[in-house]
């Protein structure tokens, strides 16, 4: 009879546990779409649906691994599309991303539950082009698109060694031009084109959005003559990155990093390359090229272990992607694209910096041969906090604040354009944790890079929404990029008046509690960068 009560007490209450939550499960409501690849069952909520990983391509491995993505095989059954699928292969660590793998070519679908057809918001996720994944708790739309009305779709892409991979012709095998990364966000795009109005969404009205490095996708996505027939996207919105963020490649440089990289996995002599890399464990790439994320964001590209970036590879993109803008731009296309306004404390941060205004002189020409004394001169570092906060000051504009500057005065040519800068001032109790890396005489962390998306997702571990003035800018940020996703114009109710871009005036909406249009943004920095 003890032993009994002893049952009861210890674990009566896991039993009774276990039976509700098998009890909730069996109430869940499903909801099934029928595709052209097979039937999807996703899952019915209060006031949306979700239908997660999906694949949009066949997985790349094997004879895949750098190819073209091709479309998926139809499948028989029902596809169960109630979890996310898999991350892709992570050569940035440092980020909490669960099942990383070479099978990852998959998207995700949230749906309001109101009469379609909805406009269509389609995220790519940032991460360097090195990590990051459509799966990341912060990414969850389904706050985004009950708010607005709006399908949201988001998508995972090959990464670094595995998504911008380039070789010469060697063996029998043909040339590898790179950019497979960007060919699977248009695959994934097609995808959407010909099946999202079977999910209520509309496919001619199909606005891109990211961040940072998705931004960055977004740039080529605008450039690529691949996306405009059939028309695959009608607007774009750039958050904190743009064409020229990170490198931009030949295909011969290009090809000459991927020799590199066989070299050092023991392929480069082997009768066949090719065959020989992609018969390898994808771990063996991973450990000769992967990095921490966060520890990158300070160095130059030539630090990277494994260089990367679009390609100029005569097919995606037949030249430059802002040259491509410049003399043959989408037409009908507005932009909306902005910053924060300390972009640059994460891309510093992690250095230590000197205590003096001669060292600071000197660290500037250490990181950027031959131009630290200008830089010390139009960054001084007596007009800042400390030598961190100078350099971060000068990453930001270098990286983020004066490349969208140059897009949106290219874009605007030909295209509505609306430009931002955001202010707020933001608690995250994440980043507050990743600041505890930072280097000696450090930055202020300030509006950082990526800041932004904890309010357009409602993520409050991004940014916490304890102040009426978080709230508010959140409900400014969802509303914007919601109007825009329906008009191409972020005005309208919720919002305040914002004049579009005029390259004369340079001129941009502050965006905080009491958001101001405000002219010359970066001028003087952007002129002489």
């Amino acid at each position: 009879m003890q032993y009994h009560h002893l049952f009861c007490r210890k674990w009566l209450p896991v039993l009774i546990l276990l039976l509700f939550t098998a009890l909730l499960g069996a109430c869940k409501k499903t909801d099934t779409v029928m595709t052209r690849y097979g039937a999807v069952q996703g899952v019915q909520e209060a006031d949306s649906r979700r239908f997660w990983g999906i694949p949009f391509a066949k997985p790349p491995v094997g004879e895949l691994r750098w190819a073209d993505p091709q479309p998926p095989e139809p499948w028989e059954g029902v596809l169960d599309a109630s979890k996310m699928g898999n991350a892709c292969i992570q050569y940035g660590t440092g980020l909490p991303i669960l099942n990383p793998s070479e099978d990852c070519l998959t998207l995700n679908i949230w749906v309001p539950n109101t009469p379609g057809p909805h406009p269509v918001m389609f995220w790519v996720h940032g991460g360097g082009l090195m990590g990051g994944a459509s799966s990341e708790l912060q990414y969850n739309a389904g706050k985004l698109a009950r708010a607005q009305n709006v399908v949201v779709v988001s998508t995972n892409y090959r990464l670094l060694a595995s998504g911008f991979f380039a070789l010469g012709a060697t063996g029998s095998h043909p040339a590898i031009t790179g950019n497979q990364g960007i060919r699977d966000q248009i695959a994934a795009l097609q995808w959407v084109h010909s099946e999202i109005a079977r999910f209520d969404g509309d496919p001619d009205n199909v606005t891109l959005f990211g961040e940072s490095a998705g931004a960055y996708s977004v740039c080529a996505l605008l450039a690529t003559p691949k996306t405009r027939s059939p028309r695959l996207f009608h607007k774009a919105i750039l958050e904190s990155g743009a064409c020229e963020t990170l490198d931009v490649q030949t295909v011969e440089q290009a090809q000459w990093h991927g020799f590199a990289l066989l070299a050092l996995v023991g392929c480069a002599d082997a009768e066949e390359p090719v065959a020989c890399a992609r018969a390898l464990p994808i771990e063996t790439i991973r450990s000769v090229t992967k990095m921490g994320l966060f520890q990158s964001f300070p160095l130059n590209f030539d630090e990277w272990l494994f260089q990367t970036g679009l390609v100029i590879d005569g097919d995606v993109l037949p030249d430059h992607p802002m040259k491509l803008l410049a003399d043959n731009p989408p037409r009908d296309t507005p932009i909306l694209l902005g910053v924060n306004k300390d972009e640059g404390s994460l891309f510093a941060g992690f250095l230590d910096h000197p205590d003096n205004a001669a060292d600071y002189e000197s660290f500037l020409d250490s990181r950027y041969p031959g131009r630290g004394i200008a830089f010390a001169a139009q960054y001084p570092m007596e007009h800042y906090n400390n030598a961190g906060h100078a350099h971060a000051a000068l990453r930001g504009d270098l990286l983020i604040k004066c490349p969208v500057l140059r897009l949106a005065q290219v874009h605007s040519a030909a295209n509505p354009v609306w430009l931002y800068e955001f202010t707020h001032d933001v608690h995250s109790p994440f980043f507050s944790i990743v600041r505890l890396g930072f280097g000696r005489n450090p930055p202020p962390l300030g509006t950082f890079h990526s800041a932004e998306i904890g309010f357009i997702f409602d993520f409050p571990l991004l940014s916490t929404f304890t102040r009426p003035s978080d709230r508010a800018v959140r409900q400014l940020f969802q509303q914007a990029w919601g109007n825009f996703a329906r008009s191409g114009d972020p005005n309208g109710p919720g919002v305040p008046a914002w004049e579009p871009f005029d390259q004369a005036r340079n001129n941009y909406l502050e965006i905080n509690a009491a958001s101001v249009n405000r002219e010359d943004f970066r001028e003087g920095a952007c002129r002489f960068l």
